[in-house]
């Protein structure tokens, strides 16, 4: 079986659950680190999937290794090759598939509900083949200052208060805004590396006791949803 390529932007936003989860499976992977100065490699004939993680900035950045990873997307939608997106990746998956993506009206940071769009406004097919099994409303981990529109022949499948959208779906991709691969230690370092990001509480911005608090037990349970959710992407992927 040809590996995932996940591609890591920065070192405090590694795969890290994922991993975990993927390695459970016996699903291969390897971690392209564009952070330590690797370049994006050209094609797809050697993957079965794309993985892309968080990052700084805006994917409207004029960086060149931003504009390879697009045209990366561009091609696995044409080839209906699997590609995952969290945070700035599914930024990237918006943009890619002719979405836009701008600021927020402000950040949205710590632990947050989501809920899933309303059901009548999905086929039968999209709820049953990207809903079920979770729950209509869920705690996940928020860290972002952007946000995107749904691209054309994509499904909205989540949103919340702070930020309207948090996932779409299209064939084989999926592109969601929460980050669910996070672990306690990744925690901590993000609120130590951009503690300034803090500074102004906020009901969508929490502060770095909010994020802490009864961290393991939410870590834990958030891993039980991305077991789910990382599951019906590999499925729809047709990797498990």
């Amino acid at each position: 079986m040809k590996p995932l390529r996940i591609f890591r932007h920065v070192v405090c936003e590694p795969p890290s659950y994922l991993c975990h989860y993927l390695a459970r499976h016996n699903i291969p992977y390897d971690i392209i680190c564009l952070d330590e100065g690797l370049s994006v490699p050209e094609g797809l004939d050697d993957v079965s999937g794309l993985v892309f993680m968080g990052g700084a900035g805006s994917v409207n950045d004029s960086k060149q290794w931003i504009i390879q990873e697009l045209d990366l997307i561009k091609q696995a939608d044409k080839q209906k090759l699997p590609v995952l997106g969290i945070c700035f990746g599914a930024q990237l998956i918006s943009k890619a598939l002719g979405g836009t993506v701008l600021e927020c009206q402000t950040m949205e940071i710590g632990w947050h509900e989501v809920e899933s769009v309303k059901f009548e406004t999905l086929s039968d097919e999209n709820k049953n083949l990207w809903l079920t099994d979770l729950p209509a409303q869920f705690e996940v981990f928020q860290w972002h200052a952007h946000t995107f529109s749904v691209p054309s022949g994509a499904t909205a499948l989540w949103r919340n208060s702070c930020c309207e959208q948090q996932g779409f779906a299209k064939d084989k991709i999926l592109a969601a805004q929460f980050h669910l691969e996070v672990t306690a230690n990744s925690i901590l370092e993000l609120t130590k590396r951009y503690a300034s990001d803090l500074s102004h509480a906020s009901e969508c911005v929490q502060t770095a006791e909010q994020l802490t608090d009864h961290l393991n037990e939410r870590v834990n349970r958030l891993h039980l949803t991305a077991d789910k959710i990382y599951a019906r992407w590999l499925t729809m992927a047709k990797l498990i």
